[in-house]
């Protein structure tokens, strides 16, 4: 019983809401000292309205940025992060989101609003911590 409860426990009541973001334009070495400051491994990338972008993490940096023949002062986040990534609803479950991760193997979630505004971020970590709330 409590966990077909569980399953439908909605993103917004667990997604982690104050996030720390990064907006199109500063470079990945601006994104680095975010990380690093808030010991974070993903940004994601907002314009100046809050619109999810993309998303940034530790991986891209490792993979992309120290590989580019570009110096990291000038490379921007939008140079290497991944555009459009899957997002979910504020309604929609944890169900939902948990098949969306096994299946595309995804680690984390941004949330966003009807007009793409981002609201939070569902991440694994999220999920499992859910696992030692319930009683």
């Amino acid at each position: 019983m409590v966990r077909l409860e569980t399953a439908n426990i909605l993103v917004k009541e667990v997604m982690t809401k104050n996030l720390v973001t990064v907006r199109l334009g500063h470079t990945v070495e601006e994104a680095i000292k975010k990380m690093v400051e808030y010991d974070v491994e993903c940004l994601p990338v907002v314009d100046s309205d809050g619109v999810l972008q993309g998303l940034i993490t530790f991986r891209d940096i490792v993979t992309k940025a120290l590989t580019s023949k570009v110096e990291l002062a000038k490379l921007k986040v939008e140079d290497i992060m991944t555009r459009n990534p899957v997002a979910c609803s504020p309604t929609s479950t944890v169900l939902d989101v948990v098949k969306i991760m096994k299946n595309k193997h995804l680690r984390r979630i941004p949330v966003v609003d009807s007009d793409n505004k981002l609201l939070g971020l569902i991440t694994d970590f999220d999920l499992a911590l859910l696992g030692w709330e319930i009683k």
